[in-house]
């Protein structure tokens, strides 16, 4: 398992380092609250997921962006603390214009759309550089839960009016499944980085916590990127392997492919923790399966030689398995 942790690192860095959580091809985002039976759900076609976490604070913050466009798009979900939703939600809209006064707003304005309080205004500049930027801000109060609702873009265009609108026109609450118990609290992707500077300083044991709770966000609030999502689970799943935890380890791979049937890596990693446990009759099915998926690795990344890997070593002892593996290479060539 260790034999192959340097081909992962070039994976790893690449996909840390520059890659932000990637649109899933749906124009549809959604945001909720824990125990609520309903979400929000905003029409956005061409943004792209940033962040959809549960705050310390309990609030829910969402942002996406459209990479063409540049309009930012976020909201906040807030428990609602005191009665009168409409009526807190337009003082808390006059309360930012008085907050950010000094930036000198132009266009301050107030109006009411589909029982939302919506304010917008222009920071034309900030310390003499031009920037016009149009803000609009929509609250409204559902079911005991502020929404507050921010849309931004640089360099606004009267054109651009529209784009606005269209986001505040597909605001629904569609129903879900309210999720009880603790919901976990942070954002995956910045637990994934924590983890992943762990892994690489070799430090397995304290990149089991950050890569853990990343996961646990995921399995309810899925932003990372297909193949970030890949990279968590392969890791988290090989610190346990590496870390002595064999048991915990399988289990983490056989999540990884309930949700990724077809990855070749959680296959090749449950023959290594088989290999561990001395299983040599499931150590030989998952190494045959990830050949068999071989052609799916994540881009950047080959696919490891199991002659060269330090969890097989003991069974290559072993004249039967070392034929059983010659003939199985032999046949994937």
């Amino acid at each position: 398992m260790k034999a192959r942790l340097a081909r992962v690192f070039f994976v790893l860095l690449f996909l840390a380092d520059g890659a932000v959580a990637q649109d899933s091809g749906s124009a549809k985002f959604q945001a909720w609250l824990p125990g609520k039976p309903w979400a929000l759900e905003l029409d956005a076609p061409g943004f792209i997921l940033q962040t959809n976490e549960i705050q310390p604070d309990g609030r829910r913050y969402f942002l996406a962006e459209n990479k063409k466009t540049h309009v930012v798009l976020s909201a906040y979900l807030e428990a609602e603390k005191a009665t009168g939703g409409t009526m807190n939600c337009k003082q808390g809209l006059e309360a930012r214009v008085k907050k950010f006064a000094s930036l000198s707003l132009k266009g301050v304005a107030f109006r009411e759309k589909a029982g939302m309080q919506v304010l917008e205004y222009t920071v034309a500049e900030v310390d003499g550089m031009p920037l016009n930027q149009r803000n609009l801000f929509a609250c409204f109060a559902n079911d005991g839960v502020f929404v507050d609702l921010h849309l931004s873009k640089l360099f606004f265009k009267a054109a651009d009016q529209p784009l606005f609108e269209a986001i505040l026109d597909s605001v629904q609450f569609p129903p879900k499944e309210p999720v009880t118990g603790p919901v976990p609290v942070g954002n995956s992707m910045e637990l994934f980085r924590e983890g992943s500077r762990f892994y690489l300083a070799h430090q397995y044991r304290e990149a089991i916590g950050p890569y853990q709770k990343a996961l646990e966000i995921e399995k309810i609030t899925p932003t990372l990127d297909k193949n970030l999502w890949r990279v968590l689970v392969d890791n988290l799943g090989m610190s346990y392997g590496i870390t002595g935890n064999l048991t915990r380890a399988k289990e983490i791979f056989e999540y990884g492919l309930s949700k990724d049937p077809e990855f070749p890596m959680f296959y090749y990693n449950l023959a290594c923790t088989a290999a561990g446990r001395g299983d040599e009759d499931d150590t030989k099915s998952f190494l045959k399966l990830a050949f068999q998926y071989r052609n799916n690795m994540i881009p950047g990344e080959r696919f490891p030689d199991p002659r060269v890997d330090d969890s097989f070593q003991h069974l290559l002892l072993n004249k039967e398995f070392r034929q059983w593996l010659s003939a199985l290479l032999a046949s994937s060539d």
